[in-house]
């Protein structure tokens, strides 16, 4: 069961340090051009050796495909590829902290906020927000980035008639449209009160190029003018995507050096499979591939690219993590469930051992839902069900006595674990889940369900017993409360996402516990200062633990990126953005002096 990329938890667990991109200011405006060169036209006093400027990095991208549209506000399937190489050519209103998941101002001068006034309560259940261009920022062409290009924005993203893909459709739902005010840099607008502000325009439309066309149609085999450190010069549909300096790149890095440091990025795509394609692998031990991102399994990657003589992985954990659910509502297909005691989830939280399900995965165990969001999250409280067998065959025993029934006869409870039979990884997860089930006194059963079945009527109707599935994340407060939301008791689908059907209506389970987490999503719904929300959706999590409504696992994937250290400086991983997002400092020289380690 994999749930959509609207909610989760991004994992803050680092298997490898990255230094973050260097932002040192902006280039002056005199001598724009359009031209792309391999000196800056006007490059400014820098304690950087010239060397550092030229070249060309390719770039082999293993995972996500091909992009078919290069539009990244389209639904479809090209949205991962499209993601991974947003930060080198599209302007982006915020650039994400690697290591803390925290929001940092790219062509916005700051993230709009209750503190500085620049989001302001209404009392009417909606809020004024003012967000503002950073001086000085402008498109590849040399025209200024503004006010305007943020409504152009919001407009695309929320129209209805658009086959906008659902997150950023989400994202720009609560935007008033006709209260968009915009004035020179700056936009103001109402939207419903809540978090969502924080997150617009993580990608923002040049209007001035993209008004009066056809969205859907015109920006597929091209891009839209650059407003990020690189441009568009040439795709061959399913092969290459070429990118060259943008020499008008408003930002400037340490001592004011002139970004981006790389003539041209050349991505080649490889369809993904099973294992790694081999070409990759060869390309880079021939050094016609200088870079190749990772994700997925770590363990995989490392096993096909090691031994290439002078190649470093650089890795951190990824941006999903796997957990174990319960079915709470009447279609369960187990007559025999006894998902709805917390006795029998208590028991089955302690019969997991957490430590060879990430061993056998190359990752790490997980014991929050919300250490992923970032460094503000330290609680863990599914530490509370260390692995104990014993345990569970004493709480299956006392709910037994309760019951009336001898709950240690035969092999057990049954429990039937039911997963998808086309996610090899979710059948070996739900596989080792099963044996240690056995192990506490449980009479488990894997079953491979057809696909088809598991994502349409089993997972709609809530017809599973106990599953294995996988949140994937965003960064921001916004994302770690549409987690929250997910198991909201008044969610029943298709009003909400509680396919779990924990505290429904139509549900197993009720109480106090339910009702105050009921009441903590409504509030969490209108609640538009930071630091209430977040502990809102700390105690959230809370009671998620107590009540055992799921259990985290361990961490599902890996991010990364492959190279050589001794011919390129500055690529790291970010799982938020992916391995690109600091691509304007990357350089065939020399660091800038005091820039400090690339690693």
């Amino acid at each position: 069961m994999i749930i959509p990329r609207r909610a989760g938890a991004l994992t803050a667990i680092v298997l490898l340090g990255a230094a973050c991109a260097s932002s040192g200011g902006v280039r002056p405006e005199e001598g724009l051009t359009t031209t792309s060169s391999s000196v800056p036209a006007s490059t400014p006093t820098t304690t950087l050796a010239p060397s550092a400027y030229g070249g060309t990095v390719v770039v082999a991208v293993g995972d996500g495909g091909a992009p078919r549209s290069l539009n990244p506000f389209l639904d479809g399937p090209d949205t991962a590829v499209l993601d991974l190489i947003a930060p080198a050519v599209f302007a982006r209103g915020y650039d994400i902290d690697p290591d803390t998941m925290a929001l940092i101002p790219d062509v916005l001068t700051a993230i709009p906020s209750l503190d500085d006034g620049t989001v302001v309560e209404l009392g009417d259940g909606t809020i004024e927000v003012t967000a503002t261009v950073a001086p000085g920022a402008r498109w590849a062409d040399g025209v200024p980035i503004t006010g305007d290009d943020l409504a152009f924005t919001i407009g695309i993203a929320a129209d209805p008639d658009l086959p906008i893909r659902t997150d950023l459709a989400a994202r720009y739902a609560g935007v008033i449209g006709d209260s968009l005010v915009s004035a020179d840099r700056s936009l103001t607008f109402r939207m419903e009160a809540g978090t969502e502000y924080q997150l617009l325009f993580d990608l923002i439309i040049p209007r001035h190029a993209v008004a009066g066309s056809d969205f859907v149609a015109d920006w597929n085999s091209t891009m839209w003018v650059a407003g990020g450190p690189f441009q568009f010069a040439s795709w061959t549909e399913g092969q290459t995507l070429e990118l060259t300096r943008n020499d008008n790149y408003w930002r400037t890095g340490d001592g004011d050096a002139a970004l981006p440091f790389l003539d041209r990025v050349i991505f080649r795509f490889y369809e993904p499979g099973l294992d790694p394609d081999p070409r990759i692998a060869d390309g880079l031990a021939a050094g016609d591939v200088d870079v190749v991102t990772l994700s997925g399994d770590g363990g995989t990657w490392r096993e096909a690219l090691s031994g290439i003589d002078g190649v470093e992985i650089r890795s951190r954990a990824g941006s999903s993590w796997d957990f174990l659910s319960f079915q709470f509502g009447p279609a369960n297909r187990n007559a025999a469930s006894l998902n709805r005691h917390l006795e029998f989830r208590r028991a089955v939280a302690h019969a997991i051992d957490r430590s060879p399900l990430a061993a056998g995965r190359g990752t790490a165990p997980l014991t929050s839902a919300l250490a992923p969001y970032g460094a503000r999250y330290t609680a863990t409280p599914w530490d509370r069900y260390p692995y104990d067998p014993t345990t569970s065959i004493s709480l299956l025993a006392d709910l037994g006595e309760r019951l009336g029934v001898d709950l240690s006869a035969g092999a057990g409870p049954p429990v039937v674990v039911t997963v998808p039979n086309d996610d090899a990884a979710a059948a070996a997860l739900g596989g080792q889940v099963v044996t240690m089930l056995r192990g506490s006194g449980l009479d488990a059963q894997l079953q491979l369900e057809d696909a088809a079945i598991f994502y349409g009527p089993t997972f709609d109707n809530g017809s599973w017993d106990v599953s294995v599935g996988r949140f994937t994340a965003g960064p921001g407060l916004a994302r770690a409360v549409a987690f929250a939301e997910i198991f909201d008791p008044a969610g029943l689908p298709f009003v909400g996402f509680n396919f779990f059907r924990w505290g429904t209506i139509d549900s197993t389970v009720s109480g106090e516990e339910v009702d105050r987490y009921a009441a903590i999503i409504a509030e969490l719904r209108t609640t538009v200062d930071l630091d209430e929300a977040g502990r809102l959706v700390e105690e959230a999590e809370a009671m998620l633990a107590d009540q055992v409504v799921i259990i985290p696992l361990i961490v599902s994937d890996f991010t990364g990126i492959a190279f050589r250290p001794a011919q390129l400086a500055g690529p790291a991983p970010n799982s938020a953005e992916g391995a690109l997002w600091n691509v304007a400092t990357w350089t065939r020289g020399l660091l800038p002096v005091g820039s400090g380690s690339d690693s």
